[in-house]
């Protein structure tokens, strides 16, 4: 018999974290998964206004701490 849980993968983060300035000050796990989830989606990167797919870590904290300004 298969237990259900098994078949359910482990969540990796809060997808509330993808919305730039809803984090804050993020943890280093909470960075690492922002991080991977950006590499992975041009979108994403758009939206956080990061030109590269490395997400450097700087631009990413910042966007996570103040958002993002709609000028």
């Amino acid at each position: 018999m298969v237990l259900q849980q098994y078949l359910i993968p482990h969540r990796t983060g809060d997808e509330r974290l993808l919305i730039p300035g809803w984090a804050g000050e993020l943890s280093e796990e909470e960075l690492a998964f922002v991080q991977e989830r950006l590499r992975r989606s041009r979108r994403l990167l758009r939206l956080w206004k990061i030109a590269t797919r490395d997400c450097p870590e700087n631009a990413v904290r910042q966007a996570a701490f103040e958002g993002l300004d709609e000028n």
